[in-house]
């Protein structure tokens, strides 16, 4: 089977970095996996795992571009690819007009990936929106965006909006839920953490020895969680002074006033010798494995997108505790490790961000009494060969 995923562009964003794993683990499974977007700094590690890469400009805002169109459909012919996985609602636009006026035996089947919930709808706001409910198959990136999808748009409707138009329906359900999985193989929990690692951090920052490390790894902006992780700190501080924060992340492009701003706020409380701002790393392995709870506070005040659950994912991939309000990481953690679920009160909304007294009280259950985590489906292993079944039932559909 060769599945094509049309990918805006190969940068160093989570969109680009989920391609990218997914199609590496497609070639690892022993399927042609070939990429096209408009190249980027991650094509020198997709052509390294024998992934093909074409490049077109996929990512500029212009929709209605005859040019691009025309070398898309030479190129799809070309490839006789099984399967067209758009990604993001640019992608769908060019995928289905291209599709339209392919040879109906010449058509890949059009998969689509919905990431997250366009602010002003699927259907209002940017043209190229509803795109994305027009593949065969659409893959949410979390069962509430699935839900929400079937229950606003209904699977009916979906299936309408097929540009394939078989006389017989879809061998699958339109929309399918199909989690980022989680690369274990790079995030090895069974790997010792090397001793010259923990030698160089604690030379680095002496501050840290004999801690118990918490960890909010995010962007520092509004909305990140870092205000509420300080609250949770200096909560926690009187009675547990073994706790120390540890927050990493690059600070967003414009927000370096917001940064400064919450490193005084740090001192005004107190935290100056109980949180360090690492900034970006990438030995984030070393860090689940060492930490004792991973914190997910994105999106906690409504100001940003919700949490895509990714540091969820990894913290309990490594076998680290992880704690979470809102977001795609509640539903990992209400399958994995429910003990770090943070419940909203009676007629709290959940996407607003759970109050710090909630978070210290989960907070302090699960330093005293963790209970097991199950990390099962969630692999890249296991939900790449999902989405391959899903693939194989719509190509025995044809």
């Amino acid at each position: 089977m060769r599945i094509v995923q049309l990918v805006p562009t190969m940068d160093a964003g989570e969109l680009a970095q989920e391609a990218l794993e997914f199609a590496q683990e497609l070639s690892r499974q022993g399927l042609d996996s070939v990429v096209i977007s408009s190249g980027g700094p991650q094509v020198s590690r997709l052509t390294l795992h024998k992934c093909q890469h074409f490049e077109l400009p996929l990512h500029p805002s212009k929709l209605f571009n005859g040019a691009l169109h025309r070398k898309l459909r030479r190129l799809l012919e070309s490839l006789r690819a099984d399967i067209l996985l758009c990604r993001g609602p640019q992608c769908a636009w060019h995928g289905v007009r291209v599709l339209k006026r392919l040879n109906p035996q010449q058509r890949p089947r059009l998969v689509t990936s919905v990431h997250q919930w366009p602010v002003n709808g699927l259907l209002r706001g940017r043209r190229a929106n509803p795109a994305l409910l027009q593949g065969e198959l659409v893959l949410a990136a979390s069962d509430s965006l699935g839900q929400h999808i079937a229950r606003r748009y209904g699977v009916k409707g979906a299936k309408a909006a097929s540009v394939q138009q078989h006389t017989t329906p879809p061998a699958v359900e339109p929309v399918r839920t199909l989690y980022r999985g989680v690369n274990t193989r790079e995030l090895d929990k069974n790997a010792p953490v090397s001793g010259h690692w923990h030698h160089r951090l604690l030379n680095d920052f002496p501050q840290l020895e004999g801690r118990n490390w918490l960890l909010l790894p995010a962007p520092i902006g509004p909305g990140r969680g870092q205000e509420q992780f300080l609250e949770v700190l200096a909560a926690l501080k009187p009675e547990r002074p073994d706790i120390f924060g540890l927050i990493v992340g690059g600070v967003v492009p414009g927000q370096e006033k917001f940064a400064r701003a919450l490193e005084h706020r740090a001192e005004s409380m107190g935290l100056a010798e109980h949180v360090l701002f690492l900034g970006e790393r990438r030995d984030m392995r070393e860090l689940y494995a060492s930490a004792r709870i991973t914190f997910d506070l994105v999106g906690d005040r409504g100001k940003v997108a919700p949490s895509s659950g990714r540091t969820v994912a990894e913290s309990l991939a490594m076998g680290c505790p992880a704690i979470a309000a809102s977001g795609t990481g509640v539903e990992l953690l209400q399958r994995c490790f429910p003990q770090g679920v943070v419940m909203p009160r009676d007629g709290e909304n959940p996407a607003a961000g759970a109050a710090v007294d909630r978070l210290v009280e989960v907070a302090r259950a699960v330093l005293e009494h963790p209970r097991p985590i199950e990390f099962s489906g969630f692999s890249l292993a296991e939900t790449t060969s999902c989405a391959v079944r899903w693939f194989d039932e719509l190509q025995a559909g044809r």
